[in-house]
């Protein structure tokens, strides 16, 4: 909303309400709606001063312009905004520091929890310079400490309503990723429950009057922060509350404190990095949720993420720290057959429902291909060409061209084909079809017995003067 009169008559008029008790809505759209009658039965010398405002404040906003970039950010703000991105990292970095060696110092750092969470999306929308929107698919959120593994998984496959404009990106992502088709039934679509779920979790966790940071991957963080957003405005609750850390560099910090027990060959974060991303249980199975073990793409699965991340901190840290290796805790199962035989029992009762719900969930699965008739692997094959493989392709496959406004002269045609080139009757000669209709035309053409049309049943004069020749020299 633009700081006009309005705006700033809206702000005194919450602030009056306020001092009465009164709860005022945060949204300024949902504000100015409350407040508009009481602007239009204002008076005007009370309407200048805040018209007088406005003009204050606009003014000390141009002559506070400042510098901007090419495409119009200004630099200030950007610097800013800099700085603080600095001092965020660094806390991180100061946060993660001081846990660790806390348990180090303790010897307690293989029962220390964090709290791991990813999200899939459906499409990224933007909604400012460098910021952007994204729309969940579905969340998993877990506790892990080295000792116990993943534990405590929360996950939810959500059931969002595309805008308009926005399912071209939605199909493109779910089939090059999780597979999870658009406004699945079995989806949860109430985020106000949802975030009663995921507080009742963060609760469980909380040390004193914070919650404990989300880690996650860096690049997932604005995915992260979107969904917390979409949560906390169902609630009403602040996203500040919560912060959201790189698991990288958690990653990183408890790989050299287990390895400085026994070493001293610690590594830099980003090496940490590039090792965390290489996800070498990518292809572990029995992790997954149900809906991902049907449409067999469990890589992608957020409960299983979350799990694999678990399972790789513990691949680099437990033998340092003398923590026997647990399958299905600390690192996947040798054999999935082993997993499978934990599920045999309740596997027989169950089949039926995960058949007839897999049915399901295929049919209602739609593919770019069936929106505009054109499949994802004609595109990469097509793409995939060269401009010369393009050009022989095309020189090969002989081109025949017809150009339908000539007449037809070969001889392979029908004889109904070949067209005559005189014309089908002489000139100025009447067509046979109207030879027998001709009286009729002429009665439809006859002025003088044409029905009077005049007013009153008169015959309309005819306005018309015709100059009679007089005779031999008395024309005028």
């Amino acid at each position: 909303m633009s700081k006009n009169a309005f705006y700033f008559f809206a702000l005194d008029w919450a602030k009056e309400q306020k001092k009465r008790g009164i709860s005022v809505p945060r949204n300024m759209k949902e504000l100015s709606s409350l407040c508009s009658e009481d602007w239009k039965n204002l008076p005007p010398h009370e309407k200048g001063i805040y018209k007088s405002r406005a003009k204050n404040n606009k003014i000390k906003d141009q002559i506070t312009v400042g510098n901007r970039t090419t495409i119009g950010e200004n630099v200030a703000q950007l610097e800013l905004e800099q700085k603080r991105e600095e001092e965020f990292q660094q806390n991180m970095l100061q946060y993660i520091e001081s846990i660790v060696c806390m348990g180090v110092q303790h010897n307690n750092l293989q029962n220390l929890k964090f709290i791991f969470i990813h999200v899939n999306w459906f499409y990224r929308r933007d909604i400012g310079i460098n910021k952007y929107d994204f729309c969940p698919a579905e969340f998993a959120v877990a506790e892990f400490s080295i000792q116990n593994g993943i534990q405590n998984i929360y996950h939810e496959i959500l059931k969002v309503k595309i805008p308009l404009g926005w399912k071209r990106d939605a199909l493109e992502t779910s089939q090059e990723t999780h597979q999870i088709p658009i406004e699945l039934d079995d989806g949860e679509c109430d985020f106000a429950l949802m975030y009663n779920k995921f507080s009742k979790f963060m609760k469980s966790n909380k040390t004193g009057r914070r919650y404990p940071p989300l880690f996650t991957m860096k690049n997932l963080c604005p995915v992260v922060e979107s969904l917390l957003q979409r949560l906390n405005e169902a609630s009403g609750e602040s996203v500040d509350d919560y912060l959201i850390y790189s698991i990288e560099a958690l990653f990183a910090e408890l790989r050299n404190a287990a390895v400085r027990s026994v070493d001293n060959r610690s590594i830099p974060l980003v090496l940490a990095e590039m090792e965390f991303a290489k996800d070498f249980l990518s292809s572990t199975r029995g992790f997954e949720c149900e809906f991902h073990k049907i449409v067999d793409v469990p890589q992608y699965c957020s409960k299983s993420i979350v799990t694999r991340w678990g399972m790789t901190i513990c691949d680099y840290c437990c033998e340092y720290m003398n923590i026997e290796m647990i399958e299905g805790v600390h690192c996947p199962y040798k054999n999935s057959l082993e997993f499978n035989k934990e599920d045999a029992a309740t596997a027989n009762t169950d089949d039926i429902d995960l058949k007839i719900k897999a049915l399901k969930i295929m049919e209602k699965r739609i593919t770019i291909a069936d929106v505009n008739g054109v499949s994802e692997e004609y595109r990469d094959k097509v793409s995939s060409r060269s401009y010369e493989e393009e050009k022989n392709r095309r020189m090969e496959s002989k081109v025949d061209i017809i150009d339908h406004a000539k007449a037809s002269t070969s001889q392979s045609n029908t004889a109904a084909l070949n067209l005559p080139m005189r014309p089908l009757r002489a000139p100025k000669t009447m067509a046979k079809a109207l030879s027998g209709t001709q009286e009729t035309f002429d009665l439809l053409n006859d002025v003088t017995n044409f029905p009077p049309i005049g007013g009153r049943g008169t015959v309309r004069k005819d306005t018309t003067k015709l100059k009679l020749p007089l005779g031999r020299g008395r024309a005028k």
